[in-house]
């Protein structure tokens, strides 16, 4: 078998998988990663903006293969206080005449 491979003038190339056909094209692969990416949508509406015959598992498998979505839950945060909303209230009446200072200010994380 080996010998028959390195004797051969074509190069070896192995037989495509059997198996069902996949129902979207490399086309419509990028539509629905861009969708996902670019937009706040969920599975069913982007499925439903794709206007083809896909189920919402084929679009979540595609989102999925893409490599670059994860699906990670947002860390919960305690809502403000009154204390706290009132102080940031009073901060924000005491820098409305700020004016041209605010040019100057550098904000970061």
């Amino acid at each position: 078998m080996i010998y028959r491979v390195l004797t051969r003038k074509t190069p070896y190339e192995p037989k495509p998988r059997s198996g069902r056909p996949r129902v979207t094209d490399i086309r419509s692969d990028r539509r629905i990663q861009r969708m996902s990416s670019s937009q706040k949508m969920s599975v069913l509406e982007i499925t439903m903006a794709c206007r083809l015959q896909f189920s919402k598992n084929t679009v979540h498998r595609r989102i999925i293969e893409s490599g670059y979505m994860i699906h990670a839950k947002m860390a919960h945060r305690l809502p403000l206080s009154k204390l706290h909303i009132s102080k940031r209230l009073q901060w924000a009446r005491n820098h409305m005449s700020y004016d041209d200072k605010w040019m100057a200010a550098l904000f970061s994380d």
